[in-house]
């Protein structure tokens, strides 16, 4: 498992799911999180490492699986979809000076005409799981709930997720907002906040979705034990509701410092 990333996940039942992916889903009932997860990373790392440029083809990756009292839920890992929009970001932080020292044109021709094509087979697909590098972000720990903290054996080391229902993401995500519109100028947090509220609604209530460290656990080389970051989002979160700057000032410089660290890893050479 690379140490780098870390995963928000969503779950849904089968019927919840299209008719081809129900298909795919019922030959990877077998799955579980993190053997999917190592196979999706030597995906990634294997397409990193090869010279014949950015492509897009079948989903290698397989499916995530979770059972919950009895019943399974699938997360679809949805990895053409999300190598493309990884792709159009990377492309637009870039600008086309640099892109063409990165991507021969012709190669991006053929990334557009493949992904054009499956996305006018795909035209409503949203991809079920976002992840991001070398941390994660604030607004994902809206989501889910402190006692929500689950340690896990991913493989040879510990890390840890929290698994909440998908009606309560929702509530928690707009509640956050409330709070955060009311009190806080700040446009960028708002928009993140937005975008998260916009993307729950594309599935089925009735899922699951699933904050993962994964591999970036790896980087608390004194261990997982201090980690409370959910707890430390929602006590600022309940303080400025109550109007007690001072204190959600605290807990949020508790998180700040704890992911600073992480974070900086991103530029160690």
């Amino acid at each position: 498992m690379l140490p780098y990333a870390s995963y928000l996940r969503v779950y849904e039942p089968l019927a919840a799911l299209g008719a081809g992916a129900q298909a795919a889903m019922r030959r990877d009932v077998a799955a579980d999180v993190p053997a999917t997860l190592v196979i999706e990373q030597a995906t990634v790392l294997q397409r990193a490492m090869c010279s014949s440029g950015p492509h897009l083809d079948v989903d290698q990756a397989g499916t995530y699986v979770i059972r919950v009292s009895g019943l399974s839920f699938y997360c679809p890992a949805d990895m053409p979809l999300r190598s493309w929009l990884s792709l159009t970001s990377l492309l637009d932080s870039l600008g086309g000076s640099n892109v063409a020292l990165l991507f021969p044109a012709e190669s991006l021709a053929v990334v557009d005409d493949t992904f054009l094509a499956w996305r006018r087979a795909h035209p409503e697909a949203v991809p079920h799981v976002r992840q991001v590098t070398w941390g994660i972000p604030r607004t994902w720990f809206t989501l889910v709930a402190p006692e929500e903290r689950d340690p896990y054996d991913a493989g040879g080391f510990e890390s840890l997720r929290y698994r909440t229902k998908i009606r309560d993401a929702r509530r928690r995500v707009v509640s956050a907002l409330g709070v955060l519109e009311k009190v806080l100028d700040e446009a960028d947090l708002r928009e993140e906040m937005q975008d998260l509220a916009g993307w729950l609604q594309a599935f089925d209530p009735a899922g699951w979705l699933e904050l993962d460290y994964a591999g970036i656990a790896r980087c608390f080389t004194a261990g997982l034990d201090d980690d409370h970051s959910a707890l430390d989002i929602h006590r600022a979160l309940g303080a400025l509701r109550r109007g007690d700057w001072a204190t959600a000032g605290a807990a949020y410089r508790t998180f700040e410092a704890r992911w600073r660290i992480i974070n900086a890893y991103e530029r160690v050479n």
